[in-house]
């Protein structure tokens, strides 16, 4: 009698882990994005509270009008160019309408390439746009903290 495994028993060994394999990579991916998403939330934040300690410090100000505003700011992993702060993942601009922040996930570093825009208010008032695409709709959920559809944005 031989010993080992028959031709069949190895198929079905390995239509087992390609069906796993189907389900967990799109869960994978979402949660790959997600973590990536916290280095956007880190940086908006402290984009944000820089911007209140200015306005703090003089009330006249309304907005952000050059980098050199929030000199107390120091953002890790980027670089600087005019008001805007760009990483490997995300292009931040900055002194928007309202102190507004916004990020958009990006490959290129351009905005029309983005797979989706986050923004951020003075006020904490968060905006996601997913860019029409409803595969970036969990990504909007988990930014905002709620349940999104296309047409609730």
């Amino acid at each position: 009698m031989q010993k080992g495994f028959t031709l069949v028993e190895l198929l079905v060994v390995v239509l087992i882990i390609g069906i796993l394999a189907a389900i967990a990579l799109p869960q994978y991916e979402a949660a790959v994005e997600k973590s990536r998403m916290a280095e956007a939330l880190v940086n908006m934040k402290a984009i944000v509270d820089a911007t209140q300690r200015y306005i703090q410090m003089d009330p006249t100000k309304t907005k952000i009008t050059s980098r050199n505003d929030i000199a107390d700011l120091d953002l890790k992993g980027g670089t600087w160019s005019g008001k805007k702060y760009t990483t490997d993942l995300f292009v931040y601009e900055i002194g928007g309408d309202n102190g507004k922040v916004v990020a958009y996930r990006t490959d290129d570093g351009s905005t029309g390439s983005a797979l989706y825009i986050l923004g951020l208010d003075l006020d904490n008032t968060k905006t996601c746009d997913p860019r029409g695409d409803a595969d970036m709709l969990p990504i909007c959920s988990f930014y905002l903290g709620r349940r999104v559809t296309l047409s609730s944005l």
